[in-house]
């Protein structure tokens, strides 16, 4: 048998999970707008705000949400892949 990975699928993308307040959403949106195609903003999971990256922009999206703090009050509390599921 070959060294193949099987049935082993890299992450297409990842979930970013955001402690944020709901009424500072847009405020972040506006200030993301400014870095086309790093990361999407999702909806409200739970408590939590979803924001997806691709595998090449994950860490640029997380830089951009740290840098982001100092203006919106936010916390990232999870990275989890994702296979490109809608779910």
């Amino acid at each position: 048998m070959k060294d193949d990975k099987l049935n082993v699928q890299e992450p297409v993308e990842y979930d970013i999970l955001v402690k944020i307040k709901k009424e500072d959403v847009h405020i972040l949106n506006y200030l993301l707008e400014a870095e086309d195609n790093v990361m999407n903003i999702r909806s409200f999971e739970g408590e939590y705000l979803k924001v997806i990256a691709t595998k090449d922009t994950v860490v640029d999206a997380i830089r951009l949400l740290e840098n982001v703090r100092s203006l919106v009050d936010l916390e990232i509390v999870a990275l989890k892949p994702n296979n490109g599921s809608a779910g």
